[in-house]
């Protein structure tokens, strides 16, 4: 069962798409701000142009090496996988792949 503790007004909504490759990008344009979160998809199999390799998140020295233990490896977003972050300013997120035009979706509140 879904349960809602507090809406925001849907003019509140904010999304949209990140090509990211091996050098890292802002996930969202500095004017966007934020009172409820920021969700991160990467597109899987089941959509129309699905990824084909991993997308790492963090901040702006984030790094994409995969190797085991990383320091600086962000959070993998797989292909067709998710993350929500709790965050206020999604500007000083990051995201970087190995592999160019990988499509990070984005939408916030």
């Amino acid at each position: 069962m879904l349960y809602v503790c507090e809406t925001s007004p849907s003019k509140d909504l904010k999304y949209g798409h990140t090509l990211v490759g091996p050098t890292p990008v802002q996930i969202t344009p500095n004017s966007v701000n934020l009172v409820r979160g920021l969700l991160l998809r990467a597109p899987g199999p089941s959509d129309l142009v699905p990824n084909t390799d991993v997308i790492y998140v963090g901040l702006r020295t984030v790094t994409a090496t995969g190797a085991p233990g990383s320091a600086l490896d962000g959070i993998p977003v797989l292909p067709g996988g998710a993350i929500e972050l709790p965050v206020d300013d999604p500007s000083l997120i990051y995201a970087v792949s190995q592999t160019p035009d990988q499509d990070l979706c984005w939408m916030g509140v």
